[in-house]
């Protein structure tokens, strides 16, 4: 019984082929490393956009490995610290997945704030209609397009202390991937300000 046991042990963690040509050859940790590189230095002339635009507050980058399974890159702008914020301008790349780009609004006692943010939005627009601001699995069934909003769900929406907007981009040009962000947070901040 022992015997069996550490043979179908050893067959499950046998590598499949797939797996034993990554492990011997360089070129796929080299080929990330650049990869990687490549995308925060966008990240970063992103954040010196956006810093234009709205002076005064800082960016941060931030990456890991394991968002359900795969590596991400976050850029927050402006940088933050703890839940206590008015608002963040959140672009998200996720290894093998669109970028996106996220608007979170402290709306809390201003509705004529909320009804103006949900107004500019495109219909593709998704908001979270859900109770964690930190999700972002786009897939859930907490993000819904503005489209698709029930009116019951605008209600609930319009009642939160804080609003989420995602636009999820499609992938287009290796030289410059997050292109759509400053139009699209360009007009939140001008709705956000004149508020």
């Amino acid at each position: 019984m022992i015997i069996f046991d550490r043979m179908e042990q050893k067959w499950a963690n046998k590598l499949n082929n797939d797996e034993f040509n990554l492990i011997t050859d360089t070129w796929y940790p080299l080929l990330k490393k650049n990869a990687t590189l490549k995308i925060k230095a966008q990240l970063a002339s992103l954040g010196q956009d956006l810093e234009l635009l709205l002076p005064g507050f800082g960016s941060k980058i931030s990456s890991g490995e394991n968002f359900l399974n795969l590596p991400y890159m976050v850029l927050d702008y402006p940088k933050i610290s703890g839940n206590n914020f008015p608002f963040l301008f959140r672009t998200l790349f996720w290894w093998g997945h669109a970028a996106s780009f996220q608007v979170l609004v402290r709306t809390k006692d201003r509705p004529d704030l909320c009804e103006k943010l949900v107004e500019i939005c495109e219909d593709q627009t998704l908001i979270y209609v859900g109770d964690n601001l930190w999700e972002n699995n786009f897939e859930a069934s907490e993000f819904v397009a503005i489209a698709k909003l029930s009116e019951a769900q605008k209600v609930q929406v319009l009642k939160q202390d804080m609003l989420k907007f995602v636009w999820v981009s499609g992938t287009k040009k290796p030289e410059n991937l997050f292109e759509e962000a400053i139009g699209f947070y360009k007009k939140f901040i001008e709705v956000v300000l004149s508020a």
